[in-house]
């Protein structure tokens, strides 16, 4: 076999190449490493995986996520031979998520490959590749589950509903009205079925708005500890727990860490020392990230804080079992001078009870006592 860098034989070389790119990189795919970098960086990202709410599925039409809206009424106190109550009960259906794609390339020329001739100095570019490829999908992903694309101060998934659900698609300002892109919310409407609503606030009236549980008008740091706390419990209600994650804007986590500065502060260890700032808030832990929006505005700039309150029981965010960043054999066209390969991912985020989760929007940036 021709070493590296052998002109006298490139067809040969062509081959080593492609062996050394398409080994290595579904090395790292499959080692994790790529899966490990894409996580690591995002806070909420993090949390799902490492609280179980990153899930596997192996293909199907769509995903299906069974739910109850109501309860078994044949349920009784009775004594010695009394009947009970046989009655066939309802209460039952699913949510239907549609599969969404995620993919991209990575592609090396041969200029590319004869500049950078020699096994070391090739690594170091696929190296630089992937790492910018990685950083893209990292990106892009945590994009689309938090933020998602503002359609009429709404929040959707974008690309023609070809992204993934996001956390505004769901927990909405309004949580009487179904989205008006990318049809009900599971296949299930939130406005003939108040069972599937969400809890919300706004924090800047005391004035409720359409769908609202509580409106509190949020001056001071004891005014914002009672909204979120308000919100963490009323999300509470009924069997199911309470959220576990809280995820807001920078400055609304920054103003309600200042608000504990007097007191005992508590924080998730072991998400702090993944590199997370976090702050405990009751029993859920609250982190931020530059993608939540405004919720109130139904913009992407903000003008008015915005919390999301998520129990991770209730909130999935799948992966095909085989496209989890899968990758494909690099391929040379037969019109260019180059190779490439793909990145592929398939899954989506869809929630199992909507009145498990909750968010509080139109939070004053000023708040400074």
């Amino acid at each position: 076999m021709a070493t590296i860098g052998d002109t006298g034989a490139p067809s040969t070389n062509t081959v080593y190449f492609d062996a050394l790119l398409s080994s290595t990189l579904n090395g790292y795919v499959d080692g994790g490493k790529l899966i490990d970098n894409i996580f690591k960086d995002s806070a909420f990202l993090a949390w799902l995986r490492n609280n179980e709410a990153w899930k596997s599925q192996l293909g199907g039409e769509r995903i299906a996520m069974p739910l109850m809206y109501g309860k078994n009424e044949t349920i009784k106190s009775y004594s010695g031979y009394e009947t009970l109550d046989t009655t066939p009960q309802e209460g039952m259906t699913t949510a239907f998520y549609e599969w969404k794609e995620l993919g991209g390339t990575i592609s090396i020329s041969r200029k590319e490959e004869k500049q950078n001739s020699g096994e070391s100095k090739l690594m170091g570019l696929l190296e630089s590749k992937i790492m910018q490829a990685e950083m893209s999908i990292r990106e892009t992903l945590n994009s689309q589950l938090l933020r998602g694309t503002v359609s009429g101060t709404t929040f959707i998934p974008g690309n023609a509903v070809k992204d993934l659900n996001p956390l505004g698609y769901f927990l909405r300002k309004d949580n009487t009205t179904d989205p008006t892109t990318g049809g009900n919310v599971g296949n299930i409407s939130g406005s003939s079925n108040s069972w599937w609503r969400h809890r919300t606030a706004v924090l800047d009236s005391g004035s409720a708005d359409t769908g609202n549980d509580f409106a509190l008008a949020v001056t001071t740091y004891a005014g914002l500890k009672v909204a979120l706390h308000r919100m963490y419990n009323t999300c509470g209600l009924g069997s199911g727990g309470n959220p576990d994650i809280c995820v807001s804007d920078q400055i609304t986590f920054e103003t309600y860490e200042n608000a504990l500065d007097q007191q005992v502060r508590y924080t998730n260890q072991a998400f702090g020392d993944m590199g997370f700032d976090n702050v405990k808030l009751k029993g859920a832990t609250m982190v931020y990230d530059e993608m939540v929006p405004d919720v109130d505005n139904g913009t992407v700039a903000l003008t008015a804080g915005t919390a999301f309150f998520i129990n991770t029981k209730f909130y999935r965010a799948f992966y095909e079992a085989d496209t989890q960043f899968a990758v494909t054999p690099f391929i040379e066209p037969e019109n260019q001078t180059a190779k490439t390969a793909k990145i592929l991912f398939m899954g989506n985020a869809g929630i199992s009870n909507m009145r498990k989760h909750g968010v509080c929007y139109g939070i004053s940036r000023t708040i400074t006592s």
